[in-house]
């Protein structure tokens, strides 16, 4: 990737952010010990305070990659065993497979999480119970799954006789110096939610956070923290050894478009082959991207609900979009064959046949409002036999697949066929 000035990363970034209407608007890049960052737009709407490299965002599930290397530093000590399940837990999955989305567990709890509260024991509390569990076993199929994390991180707790949080700040945080990083965060950007799916206007928003979730998306941080935090996963110094590093970077288990290792996406969708993380949370989307063979990194956080299409267009301009694939040609027959109405935990997916390839419409239940949202219907190119890519609006550049006769993974998660 060719270097850049602040000047034109800067220029990129109001371009995505004003085609796409977002409010706000941070992008770093570190390369081999050099960084450089821009932001524009607003921290909220209606108020004069700009976003700036250091404004504080929601990073939601980039959480996931920090509260594997705090896992890994547990094994490093021997406290915590990979291949062995969490200790006290009633699952079958070991920590290897909740840390890499194959343990057979739907994405979310079966029931609401505001009533295990906010003491240093909820997640105690809320790992005693039974998940939700998919109709496949561990280690069979990769589902995105955030319950999973939960579960590792009350490990965690149990192994040091200390909350997650605190291990987080003395294990992982302080040691990176990650000043602005932390789960409550008291002068940041404020989220926004488009005001119906597919709209560009945008209204501010602030639902609560339940403690429990915090493992799997609860950070709040900044785009000079994360590349910091980056910086150690290209081979900086920090807590873990390289042998840990390397681990969470090996794959673990297939997925569309790559594989998953601990914590991290390893994606092959692009024109070099990426570890990565999305984070989407209640009025924030945010990415952290590594190019390990370039020592590259990029860091890019946004305070709206369709932010992802705003950080696409600029990892397009630095060359770090998705590469063009070519388009298989499927017959009616075998496109017919992938159609039908199919549930996953809280959605439901309505697919059918379209121009040589399929429609989606689907419906997803909130897991914090618990209202219905519908999206607007998005149609998927054929890529591979049974591999789906979307190739234009907010969701521009996901695929979907079906993994197994009856099922389809839609934005990671399994759903099976009811009809």
């Amino acid at each position: 990737m060719e270097w850049l000035s602040a000047e034109r990363l800067a220029d990129w970034a109001a371009e995505a952010r004003e085609r796409w209407n977002v409010p706000g608007i941070a992008v770093g890049i570190w390369r081999d010990g050099e960084t450089v960052s821009a932001a524009d737009g607003l921290c909220e709407l209606g108020r004069p305070e700009t976003v700036s490299p250091d404004t504080v965002f929601q990073i939601a599930s980039i959480t996931k990659p920090f509260t594997a290397t705090l896992a890994m530093t547990l094994v490093q000590d021997g406290l915590l065993a990979l291949d062995e399940r969490p200790p006290r837990s009633k699952l079958d999955a070991t920590v290897r497979q909740l840390l890499s989305h194959q343990g057979g567990l739907a994405c979310e709890w079966p029931e609401p999480l505001d009533g295990f509260g906010d003491a240093d024991d909820a997640l105690l509390r809320l790992t005693e119970g039974k998940p939700e569990l998919l109709p496949v076993g561990p280690g069979e199929l990769f589902s995105y799954c955030n319950a999973g994390f939960w579960f590792v991180a009350a490990a965690i707790a149990r192994a040091l006789g200390t909350s997650f949080e605190e291990a987080m700040r003395t294990r992982v945080l302080d040691p990176l110096g990650l000043r602005l990083t932390g789960f409550e965060a008291e002068q940041s950007a404020r989220g926004h939610d488009q005001v119906e799916p597919g709209a560009a206007e945008h209204a501010t928003t602030e639902k609560t956070y339940p403690r429990v979730r915090r493992p799997s998306g609860g950070l709040w941080s900044s785009v000079t923290d994360l590349l910091r935090f980056a910086a150690h996963h290209l081979g900086g110094p920090g807590p873990l050894t390289p042998a840990s590093i390397a681990e969470m970077q090996r794959p673990q288990i297939a997925l569309a478009g790559g594989s998953y290792g601990l914590g991290w996406l390893l994606a092959e969708t692009r024109a070099l082959p990426t570890v990565e993380h999305a984070g989407s949370a209640v009025g924030f989307q945010s990415l952290l991207l590594l190019v390990p063979q370039d020592r590259v990194a990029v860091a890019a956080l946004t305070n709206s609900s369709r932010g992802s299409a705003a950080i696409r267009d600029v990892l397009e301009r630095l060359g770090l979009g998705p590469a063009r694939v070519a388009e298989r040609d499927l017959s009616i027959a075998e496109l017919a064959a992938l159609t039908g109405r199919y549930q996953g935990q809280d959605f439901e997916l309505e697919i059918a046949t379209e121009d040589g390839g399929l429609s989606i419409a689907a419906a997803e239940v909130d897991p914090f409002s618990r209202e219905t949202q519908v999206y607007p219907t998005v149609h998927g190119r054929p890529v591979a036999e049974r591999e789906f890519e979307i190739p234009d609006g907010e969701w521009r550049s996901e695929r979907f697949d079906f993994p197994r006769e009856g099922f389809v993974r839609f934005l990671g998660r399994l759903a099976a066929r009811t009809e």
